[in-house]
């Protein structure tokens, strides 16, 4: 069936609910689901080609079965036993080669899930307690199908686990603990346990889907990857890969292709190098939590994450975007917090940043603009590289770079003394952002950040001493010092032309 894609330029729809390791006709129909839950509408009008598809099809959402109808497979250590047709065994290896459910149990010591069908077959595979180690190769591997679904049995606890180095039975390059050449969706209510010991721990080379389950994810290199998108509507996902990626999606050869959509669920990445990256990144809800060593999102075409001045130059990416529509954020990143190559948007959810200590990199970073037009924003970082929000944006915020460094609470209260907005950074800080809808023009707002404060007025829908709205660049001086004399600071002008100094109410206690 036809696929309903979020085209850019249009609306967003927003849904509430490598290299190889070295080497020594089934009748459930599927449906899009459309009416599982309240459709609302975000405008934002973008120049990428990138097409989101925020759907999930009825079978992705549903992880049941017939088991009357179902092969049951024994895994026994070194053996396997196949109950029924359309699989057979050879030592311990099992090969599916025809459509239909295949329910596993046991533990398989050193072998492999093999699906080798017709471009035409759907293959369910069922983990209901199993244990799959494979010290050469991949111990699920999804070489031909049109869509395979891997479901975690209702109670299950399951593990995969391969060895430090693959030998390839034909020429993909086989390089992740389960590997689908077709499309792959994981669902059930059970629990997996990945542990990636070679390179990484799941790859789709063509669209993953992850719609239920809990997941304890390790990997040497990247966790999760989808070559042409990564869709999540529900599940609990913790990851840890210290030297890879959390999340990524990329094709080189698509334009159109390479996003990371997100509609529910909880995300853990405690460890890694970038969290979640992708050209297009959209979060409609959710919870995303990310320690990371580099960036916590990265979004961003494949052509420039590879260049070696992290981003690809001065130049704005149009084809890359991070959008956030909702959900609760946390980023805690030693590089950018919010990267995008392209533009950024906030409509909406709840986001709280603890960025980059150094000044080579910022708690908010776009070569594109950086528009917020709803929802609450307190980031956090260094001061060298800050940026505010656009001009364009439609909700007010402000950026206050600090006169030192500090740590503690930030805390951002009216005249009356309601608090704004308040958020605790991991880390020091020296340049605070905030946008809420609370925010009001001409009102004037104490920022407490540690142990300073200041008295802050906003003019305009942009207030800021260091550096407005510019996009454009990952070079250079684009921040200022919050000033020592309490009356003025120099602003950039949206389309970087000309410098202007407006006089505010600045008072800085230290």
């Amino acid at each position: 069936m036809k696929r309903r894609k979020l085209l850019i330029p249009l609306l967003v729809t927003s849904m509430v609910f490598m290299a190889g390791c070295s080497t020594s006709t089934e009748s459930v129909s599927e449906t899009r689901q459309t009416d599982a839950a309240q459709v609302t509408t975000t405008a934002v009008t973008t120049d990428s080609s990138v097409e989101v598809d925020t759907t999930f099809t009825d079978r992705d959402m549903d992880p049941s079965y017939d088991e009357s109808t179902a092969i049951n497979i024994s895994l026994n250590g070194t053996s396997i036993t196949v109950d029924g047709s359309g699989a057979t065994a050879e030592g311990s290896t099992l090969t599916i080669s025809a459509e239909g459910i295949y329910v596993l149990t046991g533990t398989l010591t050193d072998g492999q899930i093999i699906v080798d069908a017709a471009d035409t077959d759907k293959i369910q595979i069922v983990l209901n307690g199993v244990e799959i180690n494979s010290s050469s190769f991949a111990p699920i591997y999804v070489a031909n199908a049109n869509k395979a679904f891997i479901t975690l049995a209702d109670g299950s606890e399951n593990t995969l686990s391969d060895g430090t180095s693959y030998t390839q039975i034909d020429d993909s390059s086989v390089d992740g603990v389960i590997y689908s050449k077709a499309d792959l969706t994981l669902n059930g209510s059970g629990s997996l346990t990945i542990n990636g010991n070679c390179k990484n721990a799941i790859v789709a080379k063509d669209d993953l889907v992850i719609t239920g389950g809990n997941y304890q994810i390790n990997a040497v290199n990247n966790a999760i990857s989808g070559d042409n998108s990564i869709r999540i509507a529900d599940g609990n996902i913790t990851i840890s890969t210290p030297n890879g990626k959390g999340f990524t999606s990329q094709n080189e050869d698509d334009t159109t292709k390479g996003y990371f959509y997100m509609a529910g669920g909880t995300i853990n990445v405690t460890s890694t190098v970038e969290g979640i990256e992708a050209v297009a990144i959209v979060i409609d809800d959710g919870t995303v939590n990310i320690v990371s060593s580099d960036d916590g999102f990265n979004a961003a075409s494949p052509s420039t994450t590879t260049s070696s001045d992290q981003g690809g130059g001065m130049a704005a990416d149009s084809n890359a975007y991070l959008l956030i529509n909702g959900g609760t954020i946390n980023v805690n990143a030693s590089g950018d917090g919010l990267d995008s190559n392209g533009s950024l948007y906030i409509t909406g959810g709840t986001v709280y940043v603890s960025g980059p200590t150094d000044s080579g990199n910022a708690a908010m970073d776009y070569n594109g603009t950086a528009d917020v037009s709803g929802g609450t924003v307190v980031i956090a970082g260094s001061s060298g590289m800050a940026q505010s929000f656009s001009e364009s944006s439609t909700q007010h915020s402000l950026l206050y770079n600090l006169d030192s460094s500090t740590t503690g609470q930030i805390e951002l209260t009216d005249a009356s003394g309601n608090v704004i907005a308040s958020f605790t950074p991991d880390k020091t800080y020296q340049s605070v952002i905030i946008s809420t809808s609370d925010l009001a023009d001409s009102e004037t707002y104490t920022l407490t950040a540690g142990s300073q404060s200041a008295q802050i007025t906003l003019s305009g829908i942009v207030t800021s001493n260091g550096q407005t709205g510019m996009g454009g660049g990952k070079g250079g001086d684009r921040g200022t010092q919050a000033p020592t004399d309490g009356t003025s600071h120099t602003t950039l002008n949206t389309d970087n032309s000309s410098t202007s100094t407006e006089t505010e109410s600045y008072q800085l206690e230290v």
